[in-house]
């Protein structure tokens, strides 16, 4: 008797085609991140995808210059606020690549999210850089129109549109990450399914949700404004470029649509009754751990048994 080896499932592109289409995608939000808060905003991308691509060639140097690198770190850069040193983007783009990549085995293989695992854990590791009183749980300061804090302000409609609002370096142009998601879309580097039903659930939830004693005393505007949620958070990065990542999604469609129902739940649980302003890259990491249940469920297999392993863009 002879078996074969995955991946069974493939979408006929190369690895390095497919990073060059994220890339591409990824530029309109890059670029107007450094637009709207200058150098500062070039250094820590760079930094971060240095620290990447520099940790890739350290593990493997057959895939240092297959572009995956170069799209995790990037990807990672825009869930860090503009202020953030550039040894801590260094570090956390070689996270990225180092235990959120290769400690699961390497390309295709990762169960978490790696940009969104290096988030998390470096505000474990470094909480000062994260919990002082400029910055908050998800690389927001306390200005931001999601927090929850006495002194916070609403946002204007033009604001939330413009990303005329402090936070991470992926909400500085938030038509710059929908005009990049809707492109990855167009080119089929995603499943369509995984950013609408998320971005359709945070908005569900944000009309249906009661809201807490902290966020009706001190933000109620963040109570019954679908929009606010969709881009004055990190919904928009989160559903086009963390979750749609084919390796860390479930495989069927069916399973998808769970999958980013549960994100989205997880989103607005964290949103409107804890501390925290946003939790999308919270959200994105708890939704991976469901995806071996969900594919067992669906599907009956486990990731990388009967089905082989997926074809990978971000990692």
């Amino acid at each position: 008797m002879t078996t074969t080896a995955g991946p069974f499932i493939h979408s006929g592109q190369t690895n390095r085609k497919i990073m060059v289409m994220v890339l591409v995608s990824l530029s309109p939000s890059l670029l107007g991140a450094v637009v709207r808060h200058g150098m500062g905003a070039g250094v820590v991308i760079v930094s971060a995808i240095v620290g990447a691509w520099v940790a890739e060639w350290v593990f493997d140097r057959g895939q240092a210059f297959d572009g995956s690198a170069l799209v995790t770190g990037g990807i990672f850069a825009l869930v860090l606020p503009p202020t953030a040193p550039w040894w801590l983007a260094m570090l956390g783009g070689a996270l990225a690549i180092g235990l959120g990549k290769h400690a699961f085995g390497g390309l295709g293989r990762n169960l978490f999210n790696p940009a969104a695992l290096a988030r998390v854990v470096l505000m474990g590791i470094l909480p000062a850089y994260f919990f002082s009183p400029a910055w908050t749980i998800d690389g927001l300061t306390a200005a931001s129109p999601l927090a929850k804090e006495s002194g916070a302000l609403g946002p204007t409609f033009t604001e939330l549109l413009s990303g005329n609002t402090l936070g991470s370096l992926g909400q500085a142009a938030p038509h710059a990450v929908l005009v990049g998601g809707l492109l990855l879309v167009a080119l089929r580097a995603v499943d369509w399914r995984i950013p609408l039903t998320y971005l359709a659930t945070v908005a569900f939830l944000a009309l249906v949700l009661p809201g807490s004693a902290r966020i009706e005393g001190h933000a109620p505007w963040l109570l019954g404004n679908p929009l606010l949620h969709l881009v004055g958070g990190g919904s928009l990065l989160a559903a086009f470029f963390l979750l749609a990542d084919p390796v860390t999604a479930p495989f069927s469609p069916n399973g998808r649509i769970a999958f980013a129902i549960i994100a989205a739940l997880y989103t607005m649980l964290v949103r409107f009754y804890t501390p925290y302003p946003d939790g999308a890259a919270l959200a994105v990491l708890f939704a991976n751990a469901t995806v071996p249940l969900i594919d067992r469920t669906v599907l009956g297999i486990g990731r990388t048994s009967e089905a082989g392993l997926v074809e990978p863009w971000t990692r």
